[in-house]
């Protein structure tokens, strides 16, 4: 049986206007950083936004505080827009075609606990089989924790397992553990994925 493995933000959900308000306001408040969304936008892309902001606050006497103290507004902030996220397009076809076709979905994401009412507000909860994130006590993609937990729990072959999302972090997870991957970017990159889609629609004709 095929199974599907997707990442959230930025490949489900239309989320990156308020984690991107969000680190630009905590960024500000906290510690005096101004960063135009296009700056932030494009680095949290290229890894994550806490490595991006790790690497920001390196020279801090103490880094790992200087990082929860910025998370702990962070979440504030990133909280407010919840209510206006909205699916990526075509995503919910795409979901529904491939529960018709009985493939098992999850979401692993590095999204906290809000992971599950924000895919319970979508209307997309009942297709995935299993929503697991950093907030369990997994370790950070790329590290392959999550998906071999998933892989041992429901005996996921690696041949029929896809890893679909937006970043190299996502094709460096699913390459972890030997799956197929699926890069959503229209842009012209090349992070060594198997297949790169503009559009999720395209998924289909793949998968």
């Amino acid at each position: 049986m095929k199974s599907i493995v997707w990442d959230f933000d930025d490949t489900i959900a239309n989320s990156y206007p308020g984690i991107v308000s969000a680190t630009q306001k905590s960024l500000r408040e906290n510690f005096g950083i101004s960063l135009s969304k296009d700056t932030i936008f494009k680095e949290a892309k290229k890894t994550s936004v806490r490595k991006f902001v790790t690497e920001l606050l390196k020279d801090q006497d103490d880094v790992a505080q200087a990082v929860k103290v910025f998370y702990a507004s962070y979440f504030r902030y990133e909280k407010e827009y919840h209510d206006k996220i909205t699916l990526i397009p075509h995503i919910k076809n795409v979901l529904q075609y491939c529960d018709e076709q009985h493939y098992m979905q999850f979401i692993v994401t590095h999204r906290d606990q809000s992971i599950f009412p924000l895919t319970k507000s979508l209307g997309i909860e009942h297709y995935f089989k299993e929503v697991i994130s950093v907030a369990d006590g997994f370790k950070r993609k790329p590290d392959p924790d999550m998906l071999k937990y998933l892989i041992n729990k429901y005996d996921l072959k690696k041949e029929d397992l896809w890893v679909v999302g937006d970043r190299k972090i996502d094709i460096d997870f699913g390459q972890s553990v030997g799956a197929n991957t699926i890069l959503l970017n229209s842009e012209s990159v090349d992070f060594g994925e198997d297949y790169r889609v503009s559009d999720l629609l395209e998924i289909e004709k793949i998968i």
